[in-house]
C-alpha cells in the first residue's frame, strides 16, 4: 500500500473528538458525542436534539462549555472556536425551562 503523506494530514487534521452533551434544562446526557472542531455549534444541536430532548429550532438556545465556564447563544461558533477538546461536556439550553 502507498503511503499518502496529503491522505494523513487531512485524516488528523479532521479527525473527530468525543464530548458529553447535556440539556441543562432536564439533566439529560449523551455521552461521547462525535464531531469535528470545524462544526458549528449549530450543526452539533441539530444532530443530536432529539437524543437530548433539545428543541433545535427554538430561538433562545444557550451553549455553555463547562469545562471553561464560557457560554454563548451563537449557533455559527464552531466547536474549536469554543474551545471544546476531547471529554469536555457542553450544555446546552433551550427555552423549555422558562414559563
Amino acid at each position: 500500500m502507498t503511503d499518502y503523506p496529503i491522505d494523513n494530514a487531512l485524516i488528523v487534521a479532521e479527525s473527530s473528538l468525543e464530548i458529553d452533551l447535556l440539556n441543562k434544562v432536564t439533566g439529560t446526557t449523551y455521552p461521547r458525542a462525535a464531531v469535528y472542531g470545524a462544526n458549528t455549534l449549530g450543526q452539533v444541536l441539530k444532530e443530536y436534539a432529539a437524543d437530548i430532548g433539545v428543541d433545535p429550532n427554538d430561538r433562545k438556545i444557550l451553549f455553555e462549555n463547562k469545562r471553561t465556564g464560557t457560554s454563548t447563544s451563537n449557533s455559527d461558533e464552531t466547536v474549536e472556536g469554543f474551545a471544546l477538546q476531547a471529554g469536555d461536556v457542553l450544555a446546552i439550553s433551550d427555552n423549555a425551562g422558562v414559563a
